[in-house]
């Protein structure tokens, strides 16, 4: 007598923690990198690489972008069309690809609350990009600032040298104009 089980998450092989994190990572739109998996699973950098790179040149499944990035080679692929129809009779008409429910208000709110937290994430990754984006902005434009105001001071002193460089010593001639209007 044979039985099957339905496997554990502690049956799970290290290859499928990782790529079950990679396909988390690019479904939320953040970038897949070696220090986000080794976070993430609890692996080192080693078995990390060691995986990813069997992805990568064996399987074909994944593309290093530059060192320590990645991006699956297929992407989550494209969504199936929707549509939302408020019909006559008070029902909603909700169509993913070729399936239609229809739904009166009440499970229609459910629904709503339900797909209010994917509407969230989705607004802070969107959030989070945008910061990303005017933080980089900032410090470009902090390190233009920077050089020039190192130029600025480095042709000032170069300018007070030349100065100090022409000061000449003090004639009996000021001398006497200095006496003169002291009395």
């Amino acid at each position: 007598m044979t039985t099957t089980t339905t496997p554990q998450i502690g049956d799970r092989t290290t290859r499928e923690i990782i790529w079950d994190h990679i396909q988390e990572m690019a479904h939320l739109g953040q970038n897949i990198t070696r220090q986000r998996l080794m976070e993430l699973t609890g692996k080192s950098y080693h078995i990390i690489d060691d995986h990813v790179s069997r992805m990568i040149s064996e399987d074909g499944i994944l593309r290093r972008t530059t060192d320590g990035v990645y991006e699956l080679v297929k992407g989550p692929g494209a969504p199936r069309p929707t549509s939302v129809t408020d019909l006559e009779d008070g029902m909603t008409l909700i169509e993913v690809g070729d399936q239609q429910m229809r739904v009166w208000p009440r499970e229609l709110r459910n629904i709503a609350i339900r797909l209010q937290g994917n509407a969230m994430q989705h607004s802070n990754l969107q959030l989070q990009h945008d910061v990303g984006l005017l933080a980089q902005e900032i410090q470009l434009q902090q390190a233009a600032t920077r050089r020039e105001m190192a130029a600025r001071i480095k042709e000032l002193e170069g300018k007070l040298k030349a100065l100090e460089g022409r000061r000449v010593a003090p004639s009996p001639q000021m001398d006497l104009l200095a006496g003169a209007m002291v009395q």
